[in-house]
């Protein structure tokens, strides 16, 4: 996107499979992390380093969104349109337009007016 601030330290990881859009606007704090995937963890009987990946999903950043720092946005999820992840959160499902969400995992806490 246009006018994208990505801070220090940020880990951005896609694949042949899947890819991470972001928008015009769009604010990264230092040190976030984007996954479009993880690993399986299904079988007692198999190392986990063997077990392989889910398959992955894409990433969406809209418009205007503020990522804070050092949060962590799993596969398959959207940040809404002028929505904001508070520093530290790990974003286990979509944020809706307009949101603000924070925790581990993320939770809507409320919505920014339209004032």
């Amino acid at each position: 996107g246009r006018q994208v601030v990505i801070r220090p330290n940020t880990m951005l990881f896609a694949d042949h499979v899947a890819n991470i859009t972001i928008g015009d606007d769009v604010m990264i704090g230092a040190g976030v992390h984007f996954y479009v995937n993880n690993h399986k963890f299904e079988s007692r009987n198999t190392p986990l380093i063997e077990q392989g990946y889910y398959p992955s999903k894409n990433i969406r950043i809209k418009d205007g969104a503020w990522i804070g720092a050092n949060s962590m946005l799993l596969p398959g999820v959207t940040v809404g349109q002028n929505a904001v992840v508070g520093a530290g959160s790990i974003v286990t499902k979509s944020i809706p337009d307009f949101a603000i969400a924070a925790g581990n995992p993320a939770k809507i806490l409320k919505y920014i007016s339209s004032t």
